[in-house]
């Protein structure tokens, strides 16, 4: 033993460990030999060998605190928690202070999810040894768990003066950081963590969360986490999230039941599990998801939001918007209940209550967020002498719709001057057609006004009925010299109807897939004679039109020097020399409604329907709905009667 003793000191382990194995063979029960190697099988990664070895020791002789404070350090390194607690308290009792001991103890503690008390082990362990760095780091982290960043953010900040590479502190910072909505710091040092050690996955799921909740993407970061730390649920939950969000909705799955076999009570994984079974069309799963959630947690303002709207996919409104309501009174806050709810009670006709509900669509997270806007929000007062500025909002078909209110707005004489900020394509088009606004394009630098409003807030105050809505077929107007170009080109086609269509959109994600088409499906229209077919589907298509042409022996008639969409304004000029449009819901119908040109739209009814057949912010347009529980085939076998009959009419 006296050999070995200072081998062990100048870290010569090998050799040590040879001698205090001698000594055992000589004396098998000697404690300090079976202490001291046990202590080698810990600073060599074995710590099974090591509980055993100092177990023995503590056995041999219970009077020494240093044996009883190790074998919690190597029981709590195999899990073994509440044995590891056990342990080092019976080493407190034989020493006090004891700040090794009082740290292992923490971090037992910690483990077994006791904070309170572990935060109270940490602040013992620092009072006997105030530069204690990793008694000050555990404690910084267990006060961030206790939702006491403000605390633990000057801990945390001397152990990294102290130790600046480590990658355990500099997380737990961010998590501090983040926790104060200091997002940018934190997410710096979460980054800085994971530069530290790659394989952190504790600071990988941190800073996933923290992109995945500003709206970014962390795709990245939810694999490495979920690589790095496969026992942890929540990184499960997140790379659902992740993979839902590409609409890989069978991955999401698959990542959504991963986290439930950790966490079966994970309420988070089951609502989102149920989400992902709804956009799958498996109605009856995502209701039994959401009501297991609501199980486990009554008041889950969430899951009560997510049933409602399976029973919307049900077509039982009165229990969705049961579900939306209740989401609210559990959590006023939820924004997403009241954006859906919004959305039913227009669908429904029901406008004041809806319009009053959609006044919270972005803090629903749905739309972005609200732009910061030095005036106040205009209230519908009048403002003779006043400036009112308007401004456009979630996208092209959007302020195509809502600014179909704006010529009443401007042309009421309760304002002195209206400003419209639009989407630059369109700034030509509107101020054409309401010459006596100011027009400019959005995002192009702060402008004075007395007060401003969003477009989808018109309504709310300028249609609250449905009389409210005007028989003005079209509100824009577009350049005349530009539309008789294209009469030009479109009469060189010969007689017949010259029809616009559009089947698609750019964007078809899992929610929306069943509003669109392939334009094979278009078949039984395309076939027809007496028809001039013009696309005007804006991401071009080619490959498609292409194969479609080849196949069924038409020609769907195209510029190469029109780009549909950057150049609104020769598109607009071409639309309004068609006879018609025939499109699904998308920009181009709602442009071809906007200029007062026939459109038929295929597709269900949805909200902007406000519980009518029709769509009154476009008098010119007709819908045309599927069959109940149809695809939209059966809308456009209904297009093709109605236009045999219209083109036999027009030769």
């Amino acid at each position: 033993m006296g050999q070995a003793v200072p081998l062990h000191q100048a870290g010569r382990l090998t050799e040590a460990e040879a001698l205090y194995r001698q000594a055992l063979a000589l004396q098998p029960r000697h404690p300090d030999a079976l202490h001291l190697l046990g202590m080698i099988a810990c600073q060599t990664g074995r710590f099974t060998e090591a509980a055993d070895r100092i177990g023995q020791a503590v056995a041999a002789n219970r009077t020494v605190p240093d044996y009883h404070a190790n074998l919690a350090y190597a029981l709590h390194a195999l899990g073994r928690v509440g044995e590891a607690e056990a342990a080092a308290r019976a080493a407190l009792r034989l020493r006090a202070p004891f700040p090794e001991a009082a740290n292992t103890l923490g971090n037992a503690l910690t483990a077994q999810g006791r904070f309170d008390e572990a935060a109270v082990a940490y602040t013992d362990a620092l009072r006997a040894r105030p530069d204690y760095a990793d008694a000050m780091g555990n404690l910084g982290a267990v006060l961030q768990r206790l939702n006491r960043p403000t605390e633990a953010e000057p801990l945390l900040r001397q152990v990294l003066v102290w130790f600046p590479h480590r990658s355990d502190a500099r997380t737990a910072l961010g998590l501090a950081l983040l926790d104060l909505d200091r997002v940018e710091e934190g997410e710096a040092a979460l980054r800085t963590a994971l530069e530290l050690r790659p394989d952190n996955g504790g600071a990988a799921l941190a800073l996933a969360l923290a992109v995945q909740r500003r709206g970014g993407r962390a795709d990245a970061l939810h694999r490495r986490s979920a690589i790095l730390t496969p026992g942890e649920a929540v990184g499960w939950n997140g790379w659902g999230l992740s993979l839902h969000a590409q609409d890989r909705l069978a991955g999401a799955v698959n990542a959504f039941h991963r986290a439930l076999r950790l966490v079966p009570d994970l309420t988070e994984a089951w609502t989102n599990l149920g989400n992902t079974h709804r956009l799958q069309g498996r109605t009856r799963e995502a209701m039994a998801a959401q009501q297991r959630a609501l199980a486990l947690r009554p008041d889950y303002a969430a899951a009560h939001s997510n049933l409602g709207q399976s029973h919307q996919d049900y077509g039982n409104d009165r229990e969705a918007e049961s579900g939306f309501s209740r989401a609210l009174l559990c959590d006023p806050g939820e924004s997403t209940a009241r954006f859906n709810r919004a959305l039913l009670r227009l669908r429904l006709g029901r406008m004041t209550a809806g319009w009053a509900d959609y006044a919270d669509r972005f803090t629903s997270g749905r739309l972005g967020a609200l732009p910061a806007r030095s005036m106040p929000e205009w209230q519908g007062q009048d403002l003779p002498r006043g400036r009112l500025l308007v401004w456009g909002e979630q996208g092209l078909g959007d302020e195509l719709m809502f600014g179909s209110i704006l010529p009443d707005l401007v042309g009421s004489g309760r304002i002195g001057q209206v400003v419209i900020e639009c989407d630059p394509r369109l700034v030509g088009l509107v101020q054409r057609s309401i010459p006596t606004a100011v027009v400019r394009a959005a995002l192009t630098g702060p402008v004075e006004a007395d007060a401003h409003l969003p477009f989808g807030s018109l309504p709310r105050l300028l249609r609250a009925r449905l009389a409210d809505f005007p028989a003005r077929n079209g509100w824009l107007r577009p350049d005349p010299a530009e539309a008789a170009l294209w009469r030009t080109r479109l009469d060189a086609l010969g007689p017949g109807l010259r029809v616009g269509i559009a089947w698609t959109s750019r964007r078809v994600t899992a929610s929306r897939r069943t509003a669109y088409t392939t334009l094979a499906q278009w078949e039984a229209v395309l076939r027809l004679p007496n028809l001039h077919l013009v696309s005007l589907q804006y991401d071009k298509r080619e490959d498609e039109i292409a194969e479609v042409e080849r196949r069924f022996g038409v020609t769907i008639h195209r510029w190469p020097d029109l780009d549909q969409t950057a150049d609104l304004e020769r598109t607009a000029a071409l639309i309004a020399g068609l006879d018609l449009v025939l499109t699904v819901a998308s920009s181009p119908g709602e442009l071809a409604g906007a200029l007062g040109i026939p459109v038929w739209r295929i597709g269900g009814p949805d909200w902007t329907h406000l519980g009518t057949g029709t769509r009154p912010w476009f008098p010119s347009m007709r819908s045309l709905a599927p069959k109940t529980g149809s695809d939209l085939s059966t809308a456009i076998e209904q297009a093709k009667q109605d236009l045999v009959r219209l083109s036999g009419d027009y030769l």
